[in-house]
């Protein structure tokens, strides 16, 4: 079976845009033995002509829908879902026991992990199925552009880390330098600064989560550039900073929730978690809230 015929016979390969099946040269005879002409890439999936570039603006009462439509999916293939979250924890306690690699592993899992969530949910609501090899997709493919991703997402972090250490070492340094003396202008000083400090690694912290939300999906559904999916997933968070802040809290009772049952819940609540990424995906990028 050649390239393309394999393309038409999976859902997630397709010629790329802007090449064409035909012979380049309608007049020349065409050599059915010679390599196709078309290049062959990963598509991004049935209902590209339905997608937003920009996202669009939802209501507050979308982060419902997007938590209830994580529930729905979840439901369909639960086996697989929660022997995805036993495996995902169980790489992630043991990364923390491995100095610096760990680390690696913990920043840069998580968005390989999300494209493949996103593509298998993909996968489950065209052809109601999906393998546990499909969670990591993005080990696959896409994944020069995933992992250029993780380590803009990596740097950031470590930018963000070397400002918190800047500001909270001021403020150890000048209430240590109050104490000493007796004055209680240090002590301002490091107090100002330790609030500084967290006012600028709270919101640091916010612009790398709405800079990575959608980036995984938009490059293993739609090929965007890293960069530019950045910038595309941080503006559409941006413009939807209401429904986000309400699916966090509904999130945060619910995994509170979850640790009640000796933890169990998190079996479920995790894998809805991350099927969240592609329910939001779905409705801001797509336009589908169903």
């Amino acid at each position: 079976m050649n390239s393309v015929s394999s393309a038409k016979n999976h859902p997630a390969l397709t010629i790329s845009k802007g090449k064409s099946m035909d012979h380049p040269n309608a007049s020349q005879p065409v050599n059915p033995y010679a390599p196709p002409t078309a290049e062959v890439g990963f598509d991004p999936g049935v209902e590209s002509a339905n997608f937003i570039p920009g996202g669009r603006t939802v209501s507050a009462g979308s982060s419902l829908a997007w938590i209830s439509g994580a529930w729905n999916l979840f439901k369909q293939k639960a086996g697989l879902w929660v022997g995805f979250a036993l495996a995902y924890g169980a790489t992630i306690l043991v990364s923390a026991f491995i100095p610096f690699i760990g680390n690696l592993v913990m920043m840069f899992l998580p968005i390989l992990l999300v494209a493949g969530v996103v593509y298998s949910c993909d996968l489950l609501e065209r052809e109601d199925s999906f393998a546990f090899s499909d969670f990591f997709i993005g080990l696959k493919r896409q994944t020069g552009p995933l992992l250029i991703v993780c380590m803009i997402a990596f740097g950031f972090m470590i930018v963000l880390m070397i400002v918190a250490f800047l500001f909270f070492g001021t403020a150890m340094v000048g209430m240590i330098a109050g104490a000493k003396s007796s004055s209680t202008a240090g002590t301002s000083v490091g107090v100002a600064a330790m609030v500084i400090g967290g006012i600028v690694v709270l919101a640091g912290s916010f612009v790398y989560g709405m800079g990575i939300w959608f980036a995984p999906a938009l490059v293993i559904m739609h090929n965007v550039e890293p960069v530019r999916a950045i910038k595309m997933s941080f503006s559409a968070c941006l413009k939807n900073i209401l429904p986000g802040i309400v699916f966090f809290l509904v999130m945060t009772v619910l995994w509170v929730l979850a640790v009640i049952p000796v933890g169990l819940g998190m079996l479920i609540v995790g894998p809805m978690f991350f099927i969240s990424y592609y329910t939001s995906y779905r409705d801001i990028f797509l336009g589908r809230d169903d």
